[in-house]
């Protein structure tokens, strides 16, 4: 095995290599060239290139973006997976964060990685945002030391499986099905109910204009500034649902009833698996009136209907993701940290916090 880190590298030959790794790999929409491509343009970031070649291919890349954060009295020098360590641009949340590492490739890879990574002197800590717990344990068995700031559970449907029932609505309870159905017979008083799929590049970011508009008055009149809320966020996620590459897909979807508009669904799609990442909706006073609700439940069995596996609402625990589906696992941001003396004194310190504060 042989693991390289580059600063320098030619980014087109790198789309290249990133999407013939994508046919080898099983890494997702999150780390699709389509997602991670879109992600090096609208922010400009050059990360260090991570490459791990087993038999003379290609088993693993990874790109880590250099940053340094101050923390109290010193300052810390960052590699990012995947983010640039701004806050303006990491408001666009990677998920199912990894490296992207073929099926084939050896099981203990992503710690000889983070093992290859301690050869080099300049840095202090790896941000491994929105990750699965097995690359926290792969950072363990390197040596690093992990610190967790945040676990979120990740709901989804399972569409498919040998204990699944035919319909999937089978597994809800009584009273989600009849609020299902009480919210259909009232949207349909307007009209029939469609949830249309973007068919064009333009019409995509028609939709996708129109759910952040919805998204952010939402939140804004709850006091919070929503997913979109900075000129930063917008621009990356105009060139991802603009743009095309890897395996990945946007679907941006309209529902309606008649000629009345009820919201949009941002979602995302990647082989057998469907990704609900964000939403707006207009929404009304009658307690009757919930377009998300229909929206998802109409998602759902259009995945089914293309033979996707999963429908993953991934990380977050909104009642309605617990209520629609089941916990699929957990999604974890953290940071994996060297031996060094003052990031050990914070570790201890932030272990006695925890303790008094129980």
């Amino acid at each position: 095995m042989e693991i390289t880190v580059s600063p320098s590298y030619d980014l087109s030959d790198l789309a290249v290599r990133w999407m013939e790794l994508e046919t080898r790999a099983d890494g997702g929409f999150f780390l699709s060239w389509q997602w991670i491509g879109s992600w090096l343009r609208a922010t400009g970031a050059r990360p260090l290139l991570v490459k791990a070649e087993e038999a003379g291919k290609i088993a693993a890349l990874g790109l880590l973006a250099p940053a340094s954060r101050r923390r109290l009295l010193f300052s810390v020098n960052r590699l990012c997976l995947h983010e640039t360590g701004r806050a303006q641009w990491d408001v666009a949340m990677i998920e199912h964060n990894n490296f992207l590492r073929a099926r084939q490739a050896s099981p203990d890879l992503a710690a000889a990685i983070f093992r290859a990574l301690q050869g080099d002197p300049v840095w202090d800590e790896i941000v491994l945002g929105g990750v699965s717990p097995d690359l926290l344990n792969a950072a363990k068995a390197s040596g690093l030391a992990v610190v967790t700031d945040r676990v979120l559970p990740d709901f989804g449907v399972l569409l498919a499986g040998p204990d699944q029932p035919e319909r999937w609505e089978d597994n809800l309870s009584q009273s989600l099905r009849a609020q299902l159905r009480q919210s259909r017979n009232f949207a349909e008083r307007m009209g029939p109910l469609m949830l249309k799929s973007a068919t064009t590049p333009s019409q995509a970011l028609e939709f996708f204009e129109k759910m952040t508009a919805l998204h952010t008055s939402y939140w804004q009149s709850r006091g919070k500034p929503g997913a979109f809320a900075t000129p930063s966020s917008l621009a990356f996620h105009r060139e991802v649902v603009a743009s095309e590459g890897g395996q990945g897909r946007v679907d941006l979807l309209e529902l309606s009833a008649g000629r009345e508009v009820l919201g949009y669904l941002y979602n995302f799609q990647y082989g057998e698996r469907a990704y609900s990442y964000q939403s707006g909706f207009s929404y009304g006073e009658d307690n009757r009136h919930r377009p998300g609700l229909l929206a998802h439940a109409m998602a759902i069995e259009q995945a089914r209907a293309r033979g996707i596996r999963v429908y993953d609402f991934l990380a977050g625990d909104a009642p309605y993701k617990a209520r629609l589906g089941q916990r699929l696992g957990e999604i974890v941001w953290c940071r994996a940290q060297r031996n060094r003396p003052l990031l050990a004194c914070e570790r201890g310190a932030g272990r006695l916090i925890s303790i008094l504060r129980r």
